[in-house]
C-alpha cells in the first residue's frame, strides 16, 4: 500500500514538473514575443512610409499643390504635445489628395491618406491608414462609394488583404466599403506586411481611376463625406488634443 502511495505521489510530482516547465518555456516565448514587438514598435518608420506614399503618388500622377491654412499644414498640440503635418495635391481625375503624419509620442505614430476622384467619373472614394499603438498596429485600405463603384477595385489585392487577417472594417462605414478593403489589427512586427498591402490597395485604386467611366460620383462623395466626418477626427484623439474647431476644419480637408 505504501509502495503504491509513493508511486503515485512521485507520478504526481513528475507531472507537476512537467506541467511547471510547460508554462515556464510559453511564459519564455511569449516573453520574447513582447521583446520582438516592442522592439519592432520603437523602429517603425512612418515618416519613411509617408515619403514613400508621396513618391508614389508623385510616379503615378502629376500632381499640383493644394493651399493649404499653416495650422492645417502643420499642427502642434499645446506644450507641443502631438504634431500632425498634412500636404494636399489634386491631378486631372483626383479632384483632392490628402497625406498626413500623425504623432503623439508614447501613444500614437501614423498616417492617413485619402484621394477623392474628380465628380466627373462614376468612381469612389479611397481611404487608408495606418496607426501604430502602443502594442498593436491598425491599418485599413478601402474604397467607398455606390456598389457598383466599389465592385471591382480592390478586387486583385483582396487575397492579400485576407491573408493578414483582414476583417470587415467599421460598421458605420459598412454601407458605403467595397467588402473587400484592408482592415487588419498586426502585431508591431508586421509592420511592414502591413504597409506593403496598404500600398497594394492605392496601387489597385489608382490602376483603376486610369479607366473610371465617365458619370457622376458627387452624391456618393457627399455621403462619404457625412459618413466620416461624423465618425472621424472630430470624435477621437485629434479633437481632444487640438481642438473641437481645428478638428473640424481638419475634417472636411480630409473628407469633403
Amino acid at each position: 500500500m505504501q509502495k503504491e502511495y509513493l508511486q503515485s505521489a512521485r507520478q504526481g510530482l513528475e507531472r507537476g514538473l512537467d506541467a511547471g516547465k510547460q508554462l515556464m518555456g510559453e511564459a519564455a516565448h511569449r516573453l520574447r514575443a513582447l521583446e520582438e514587438d516592442l522592439k519592432a514598435r520603437r523602429e517603425i518608420d512612418v515618416a519613411g512610409m509617408v515619403a514613400g506614399l508621396r513618391a508614389r503618388l508623385g510616379e503615378q500622377l502629376k500632381l499640383e499643390a493644394l493651399p493649404l491654412d499653416a495650422d492645417l499644414a502643420e499642427r502642434r498640440g499645446p506644450a507641443g504635445i502631438g504634431l500632425v503635418r498634412t500636404e494636399a495635391w489634386r491631378s486631372d481625375r483626383l479632384r483632392k489628395i490628402v497625406l498626413s503624419h500623425v504623432s503623439v509620442p508614447g501613444m500614437l505614430e501614423g498616417l492617413a491618406l485619402t484621394a477623392l476622384p474628380i465628380i466627373e467619373v462614376d468612381f469612389p472614394s479611397f481611404a487608408a491608414d495606418l496607426m501604430a499603438l502602443p502594442w498593436r498596429l491598425s491599418v485599413n485600405a478601402d474604397v467607398y462609394g455606390r456598389e457598383w463603384q466599389t465592385r471591382d477595385v480592390l478586387r486583385g489585392v483582396s487575397t492579400t488583404f485576407f491573408r493578414l487577417g483582414s476583417g470587415s472594417g467599421p460598421l458605420w462605414a459598412a454601407k458605403l466599403a467595397s467588402g473587400q478593403g484592408l482592415h487588419a489589427k498586426l502585431r508591431p512586427r508586421q509592420v511592414e506586411e502591413g504597409f506593403a498591402a496598404l500600398s497594394q490597395g492605392l496601387g489597385a485604386f489608382l490602376t483603376a481611376l486610369a479607366d473610371a467611366p465617365p458619370g457622376r460620383s458627387g452624391e456618393s462623395q457627399e455621403q462619404f463625406f457625412y459618413t466620416f466626418h461624423q465618425n472621424g477626427p472630430r470624435k477621437g484623439m485629434l479633437r481632444r488634443l487640438f481642438g473641437e474647431a481645428w478638428a473640424e476644419r481638419y475634417s472636411r480637408l480630409v473628407f469633403e
